[in-house]
């Protein structure tokens, strides 16, 4: 046996090894060339300590094995974080929104872009999607595109529209819609493929942008005790080499998996699993429909406020089959965006015709949101062997106004069906989506076990997740869910020393209080990359 670079102690040492399950925790944990060498008692891995060993105290913490971030946006999120600050609670009402967007505008050289993400039209004051016209009261001299914090509507101004060669006789796409004035005059407000057109226009950041960008997300990646992010869509070539520069010179501290978008390739010759320990190719991406909050997700009953409006498949069914039966048959695991529950229909249908025509065992396609799963879905989901990563966020963000507003208070209660999924059999992640809502799997784990809305309201009692269950969102399951559980989400012989150390135990403090659990350290590869 070697001798190990790193000793691990004072701590309790929850493995989430189902081979382990019902002893106690362990209590020590030995790391060689950044994998895990010996876990146990004490007396179990001090034989593998020696003079050059490193020891470190986690001082009577708590540590799991490191969370995994299966759907997030890291570029796009670290992008954000320079651009103008519009998002609820900075802005309140469109005035703000303008207000930022003309001090942005003031500091850019006349005719560059001015991007910004992050409003959300049910927060303000005016309830209401931005207007062509309000933009162009923050600039008529600068290109402005705004993204709305769903990711699945946009806003211009006239500056934007005309450099992407929109005019008032402009057709709807496949997909997408321009929102427009009694008159038939586009308001700039931009829906799904619509958007993504207008979007395209404009490069999506410098690369130096891109660069300081990641980093700021991977530092913190590592306070929140995330050890791995995945980029559930990676839309241009500038991203890939964003990643493999940051990974090459040591700005990208945690590890990183990237799924290819489907707008954005014609099946790469690659698939699933190329890479290494630091960076890696995960699922082939594909987007079935919008999202709730923007009227866009595809029902098959009409929102609760709009009965008229089933929103709509942003790729449609008949060539969303096409495309995962290629890519199946081309080895590739795919991820599906689908929030209604005829988009979560229409990928089920996509992925049995996949399996019909080519068999093939532990295929691990994956459902990203699932929002508004049906029981006989989960049903057809098992059978299928189908996994999910889920948006528990959404309950607290989103919960109250989908209870109220968007989907009424029956399929408004039972969003994001933990228990339901826990029930079925069907293997689930949980995620954040950053930027659509903060990194924080501490508060994410919360929000799955106790289902408590932005407003204090408790939403759907019955579908709460255990605890257990919420814990392996962040780590086991989500392993298995990225294909990557060989390496990850347990702490086993063999296994990546991936580590975060917390303040208190989350399976033994009252459910309510994890979100107040804080991180202590955590551990990429045997090294501390944070520590409080």
């Amino acid at each position: 046996m070697p001798i190990a670079d790193q000793l691990f102690t004072n701590a309790t040492f929850h493995t989430l090894n189902p081979a382990t399950s019902g002893l106690p925790p362990a209590e020590a944990l030995a790391a060689w060339r950044g994998r895990i060498v010996a876990v146990g008692t004490r007396s179990d891995v001090d034989a593998l300590v020696g003079p050059r060993t490193e020891v470190i105290d986690l001082q009577g913490t708590t540590v799991l094995p490191g969370f995994i971030e299966t759907h997030m946006h890291p570029i796009m999120a670290g992008v954000q974080m320079q651009a103008a600050q519009i998002n609820y609670p900075t802005c309140r009402n469109v005035a703000d929104v303008t207000a930022s967007l003309a001090e942005r505008a003031a500091i850019t050289p006349i005719g560059e872009p001015i991007q910004a993400w992050g409003y959300d039209d049910s927060l303000m004051v005016e309830d209401r999607h931005l207007t062509r016209d309000d933009l162009n009261l923050a600039s008529t001299k600068h290109p402005i595109f705004i993204r709305h914090v769903s990711g699945h509507l946009s806003y211009a101004n006239d500056r934007m529209l005309e450099l992407a060669g929109i005019t008032d006789d402009v057709k709807d796409p496949k997909g997408g819609a321009f929102q427009r004035d009694e008159s038939g005059r586009p308001t700039g407000c931009m829906e799904e493929t619509a958007n993504f057109a207008v979007g395209s226009t404009l490069p999506f950041a410098p690369k130096e942008t891109m660069a300081a960008g990641v980093k700021a997300i991977s530092d913190h990646c590592l306070t929140v005790g995330t050890t791995t992010m995945t980029d559930a869509a990676v839309m241009a070539n500038d991203m890939y080499a964003t990643y493999q520069n940051g990974v090459a010179d040591g700005s990208i501290r945690v590890r990183a998996r990237l799924f290819p978008y489907w707008s954005n390739t014609d099946t790469p010759p690659f698939r699933t699993g190329m890479g290494d320990e630091r960076l890696s190719i995960g699922a082939l991406k594909f987007i079935s429909d919008g999202s709730i909050q923007s009227y866009t997700a595809c029902l098959c009953k009409g929102y609760h406020d709009r009965p008229d409006v089933n929103g709509y498949e942003v790729i449609p069914a008949a060539q969303l089959t096409e495309m995962v039966v290629e890519a199946h048959a081309k080895g590739w695991q795919v991820a599906v965006h689908a929030n209604g529950d005829a988009a979560i229909d229409n990928t089920l249908d996509a992925i049995e015709a996949a399996l019909t025509a080519h068999p093939r065992n532990d295929h691990r396609h994956r459902i990203e949101h699932c929002q508004t799963a049906r029981e006989d879905q989960l049903e057809r989901m098992a059978r299928l062997g189908v996994l999910a990563s889920v948006f528990a966020n959404h309950i607290w963000y989103w919960g109250d106004r989908h209870r109220d507003r968007f989907l009424g208070p029956e399929r408004g209660s039972r969003i994001d069906p933990l228990a339901s999924f826990t029930t079925h059999g069907i293997v689930h992640a949980l995620h954040c989506d950053m930027p659509v809502t903060p990194l924080d799997p501490l508060f994410t784990i919360w929000a799955a076990v106790n289902r408590i809305t932005r407003d204090g309201a408790l939403l759907g009692p019955e579908q709460r997740a255990r605890v257990s269950d919420a814990v392996a969102g962040y780590t086991s399951s989500a392993a298995f869910v990225n294909m990557e559980e060989n390496d990850k989400g347990t702490l086993e012989v063999g296994k990546l020393a991936d580590l975060v150390a917390l303040d208190a135990d989350p399976f033994e403090v009252d459910p309510m209080a994890i979100r107040d659990i804080t991180v202590q350290a955590t551990v990429v590869g045997g090294i501390v990359e944070y520590q409080t």
